[in-house]
């Protein structure tokens, strides 16, 4: 009994880091984040940990309510699909305005370089509503291998067994995460180049939400 829990609860690990690393808008979002506001290593590792906590235990909440209400299992899809459709539409809407801001704001910047007071108190009023934007396509937006792993525990008496199973997702998910954001955090750090286009962080950052969006509605990412 105990090695075939091991066995699903490594196969479920598996399944965690595939579903990540395939799942470009599990990370990028995060490190374009990180970047356009100039979070430090443990900032931007502490977000995305919360991030990802939030984005498993969305899923749980809304699987154990199903179980526990009897429900049937198409419903669960029913309800995974729909939080996927507002998730994917939600991050494409806002990663849009992003960038127009975005543009906007670079636009803005280049004008006011040769003055000599810069003012910019457009910055924090938008700028700094992104994170939480962030945040909530991650809960909202389904782990869609979670629930089966959940439905498959749900008519086993060894209730410790399922709870392993899905811990050992859930936490290869979040691990993978940060493993992905840090990677290309500190990746990304290594080119100046990219510091030579600082104006149009904040537009590539609303591109990149755009696109991770438009895959999770159209492609189904």
């Amino acid at each position: 009994m105990i090695s075939e829990t091991l066995l699903i609860a490594g196969s479920a690990a598996s399944v965690g880091f595939i579903h990540t690393i395939l799942g470009p808008d599990h990370y990028l979002p995060l490190v374009a984040m990180a970047k356009t506001n100039g979070w430090s290593g443990p900032k931007t590792a502490a977000y995305t940990a919360f991030c990802g906590i939030s984005h498993v235990l969305g899923t749980i909440l809304v699987g154990s309510l199903v179980f526990l209400l009897g429900l049937a299992f198409f419903s669960v899809e029913v309800v995974q699909a729909f939080r996927g459709n507002f998730a994917g539409w939600f991050l494409l809407l806002f990663g849009a305005i992003y960038f127009a801001w975005g543009v906007r704001w670079a636009m803005r910047q280049s004008t006011l370089k040769n003055k000599p007071i810069k003012v910019d108190t457009e910055t924090p009023r938008f700028s700094s509503c992104a994170p939480f934007a962030l945040l909530i396509f991650f809960i909202l937006g389904p782990c869609e291998p979670l629930i089966p792993l959940m439905s498959l525990g749900a008519g086993n008496t060894e209730i410790l067994s399922s709870i392993l199973v899905v811990l050992a997702f859930c936490g290869t998910t979040v691990l993978t995460m940060l493993l992905c954001v840090m990677f290309f955090y500190y990746g990304i750090s290594r080119f100046s180049i990219f510091m030579k286009f600082e104006n149009y962080m904040h537009a590539a950052t609303g591109c990149i939400l755009f696109l991770c969006g438009s895959a999770i509605q159209f492609l189904g990412a």
